[in-house]
């Protein structure tokens, strides 16, 4: 499902004008960059969004061979929970 098709969910399920429920859709996501961008943990039942340092470290260029330096960074990640893990468990 992509984003516009969500949208529509939304407006349909929740009897909004799709206008509405894109910027309530494009509000949540703001929220939850903002809160990760400070540091901050955002959970819900599904799963929790939190930023993940990634450490410097080494790396090879597939063309050459030689060895290139990765600097360090901070990225966003999402964790889902045991429950929505287990709703595709076979």
């Amino acid at each position: 499902m992509k984003q516009t098709e969500f949208v529509q969910t939304v407006a349909k399920t929740h009897n909004l004008a799709p206008k509405v429920a894109k910027e309530i859709v494009d509000g949540i996501w703001e929220l939850i960059a903002k809160a990760i961008k400070k540091g901050d943990e955002v959970a819900f039942q599904f799963g929790k969004f939190i930023l993940k340092k990634r450490p410097a470290r080494l790396g090879r260029n597939p063309m050459t061979g030689a060895q290139v330096k990765i600097a360090a960074k901070v990225v966003p990640q999402f964790k889902p929970s045991k429950k929505f893990k287990d709703l595709y468990a076979k």
